[in-house]
């Protein structure tokens, strides 16, 4: 019978004289310990389609019309076939309650989405549909909410090149919105490429690597609720920049894998904002126990 990892660690410990092939025996346990990926996770990167900044002014951009749900309607077939036993939205844990309550009231058919505020959401138009196609009593949360803008880095020691960077994502996040919005691209293809692995990546470039060669500088403006300027160095102020949102998504990660130890789910679907999708991939993929599945796996 092999050894525990824990047995052969006490062991090695209490060896007076350890040899090389002590460490090799050790670090082969080590290996044999680790997780076997058992859960696969998708993370659909999405746009806010409820916020009435991205739709007011342009019909062709609302999820409500009778175009776009045709096209809600075939992302949800396509998504039903990953089969996810869990579904979790862009809500936190302290909202669960009434998630639950507003998601038994539309599978039951006691209210429609177009009826409920900000119902063209993909929290409502992806998640709560595709939740009652596949029969499923309820939607989870996996937000941890923090309103803190991306444009607080203003100033500092190479600014410039973050600010470049910044400014070609946000060329590009308008162009792709543009096109959705003047109807010259389907919500699939607008969400196969906003999900795109070279587009989250240049996402997770943009906000999560180039800020820290940024330093000396301040922020404009920070939300005093979620940034104590108090302990802001100011000498690492990109770096300080990135903390603030990488944070909030290791508190999103822990959302997600402790709901999934909680309901033992196997296949879980995770919808948030497109920058989060950018994101957390970064911390499953190391993660041994979970797996990752692309969107284009299933939504082709």
């Amino acid at each position: 019978m092999r050894k525990s990892l824990l047995t052969m660690l006490v062991a090695l410990a209490a060896t007076a004289s350890s040899y090389a092939q002590d460490y090799k025996t050790v670090v082969k346990a080590i290996a044999q310990d680790k997780p076997k990926a058992q859960t696969q996770l998708m993370i659909l990167g999405s746009s806010h389609f409820g916020q009435e900044g991205f739709y007011k002014g342009f019909p062709k951009a609302d999820l409500l019309s009778e175009q776009r749900q045709q096209e809600v309607a075939q992302l949800t077939r396509q998504l039903a076939k990953f089969k996810p036993d869990i579904i979790m939205i862009e809500t936190t844990p302290e909202e669960q309650p009434r998630v639950d309550s507003l998601y038994t009231l539309y599978k039951t058919d006691k209210v429609k989405l177009e009826d409920i505020p900000y119902g063209r959401a993909e929290r409502f138009q992806f998640g709560y549909r595709l939740g009652k196609t596949l029969h499923h009593n309820r939607i989870f949360s996996a937000d941890y909410y923090e309103s803190v803008s991306n444009r607080i880095l203003t100033s500092g020691e190479n600014f410039e090149l973050y600010q470049t960077d910044a400014a070609k994502f946000s060329g590009v996040g308008k162009a792709a919105e543009a096109r959705f919005k003047e109807g010259n691209a389907t919500l699939k293809e607008f969400l196969l490429f906003i999900n795109d692995p070279t587009v989250l990546d240049f996402t997770y470039r943009v906000m999560f690597v180039n800020p820290a060669r940024v330093k000396n500088g301040t922020f404009t403006n920070p939300p005093a609720r979620y940034v104590d300027t108090a302990y802001v160095n100011k000498q690492y102020i990109g770096a300080e920049y990135i903390s603030i949102f990488h944070e909030r998504d290791l508190k999103i990660y822990s959302n997600i894998v402790t709901t999934q130890l909680r309901e033992k789910g196997q296949r879980i679907l995770v919808i948030m904002g497109q920058r989060h999708a950018a994101t957390l991939p970064k911390l499953f993929v190391n993660d041994p126990a979970y797996k990752l599945v692309p969107v284009s796996a299933y939504v082709k």
